[in-house]
């Protein structure tokens, strides 16, 4: 038995460490929404998307307003069709049967569809509700659960780990022998040889995701530190906060410049005949480019597909001011 405790120790401390490929990964979880009614139950209980639910579906649970975010870090769609979801607690799993992320995109997630639920949020796919559950604070606090820490594991088609993020509000993070030869495990909060993960805070309110933070970096590697993580702040229905299927950003105690560098980027850079402004969630009006003696050297309204031909230029630095919605911002350009 206690080889076996063993075992389970150390493969969930190898778990804990590891890092996927990351070609998709998580970025914003939803794990403490508020009950939906029993009418916007009732409304939506029979609607195919929720087919295949598990657990009691009729009664309002938390469950039933989970989601999580998940971003494609590649240049091209990634087929997650016979990827796998896995909880992070109980390894409940599961399957996507067919979900194709473009690149660039975000996509949301969800156990059970009630858009009411979300201000009107779509989800972009919907797995059955309770196998996989993003909120165990209550079980670990309480001293009743030994399967922790809780989050989510991404694995590919060839059973490859893609991504994970794992919390544990701190209280610890692994299941441990007691030592007193019963075959008891002690639940997490009781582990003195466990190093918390220590988010989310458990000061964190319901009705508020968390989030990779704005401008961390977007990758597996990345969001396995707790530190890049906080709790969101922009309110996106009147009541509750996230920023769900887009780009994460907080309000406005983030200045222009830090909220603009996080949504805008250039690409190629260097550059021969062309370059793209990638944009994310901001409405780009005009581009203009300065040589760095200051002189202007192009000036273009932007279109579509934010693309400005550079091809007349000589090769060298200059600075390319970005004129947006939400405001202006300057970047270095090299032109080979």
């Amino acid at each position: 038995m206690k080889t076996k405790l063993l075992f389970t120790f150390l493969l969930t401390y190898a778990m804990a460490f590891a890092q996927g490929t990351g070609e998709v990964i998580i970025t914003e979880f939803y794990n403490r929404p508020p009950k939906p009614s029993q009418e916007q139950i009732d409304t939506v209980k029979g609607l195919p998307q929720n087919a295949g639910s598990v657990g009691n579906t009729n009664s309002p649970d938390e469950g039933h307003g989970e989601w999580l975010e998940i971003y494609n870090t590649t240049t091209a769609p990634v087929v997650m069709d016979g990827w796998k979801l896995v909880d992070g607690s109980n390894n409940a799993e599961v399957i996507i049967e067919s979900f194709t992320l473009e690149a660039g995109a975000y996509a949301i997630f969800a156990g059970y569809y009630i858009p009411e639920l979300h201000g009107g949020i779509e989800p972009d796919y919907i797995y059955p509700f309770k196998k996989i559950s993003l909120n165990n604070e209550t079980t670990y606090s309480g001293g009743s659960e030994t399967n922790c820490p809780d989050g989510v594991i991404i694995y590919n088609a060839a059973d490859e780990l893609v991504d994970q993020v794992l919390y544990d509000y701190g209280y610890g993070s692994y299941i441990y022998d007691d030592g007193l030869g019963d075959g008891v495990t002690s639940h997490c909060s009781n582990n003195p040889s466990a190093t918390p993960f220590g988010f989310p805070g458990q000061s964190g309110s319901s009705k508020t995701s968390f989030m990779l933070k704005v401008g961390a970096p977007l990758t597996a590697a990345a969001n396995d530190d707790p530190a890049n993580w906080e709790y969101s702040t922009l309110t996106y229905d009147g009541s509750q906060k996230g920023t769900p299927g887009k780009a994460n950003d907080q309000d406005a105690t983030l200045s222009v410049t830090s909220f603009l560098a996080s949504k805008l980027s250039v690409y190629p850079n260097p550059a021969n005949d062309y370059i793209t402004i990638l944009s994310a969630d901001v409405k780009i009006s005009s581009a203009e480019i300065f040589s760095l003696l200051g002189q202007k050297v192009l000036s273009q309204n932007m279109s579509k597909n934010n693309r400005i031909d550079v091809s007349h230029l000589s090769k060298g630095i200059y600075m390319l001011k970005i004129s947006s919605d939400a405001g202006s911002l300057t970047k270095k350009i090299i032109i080979e």
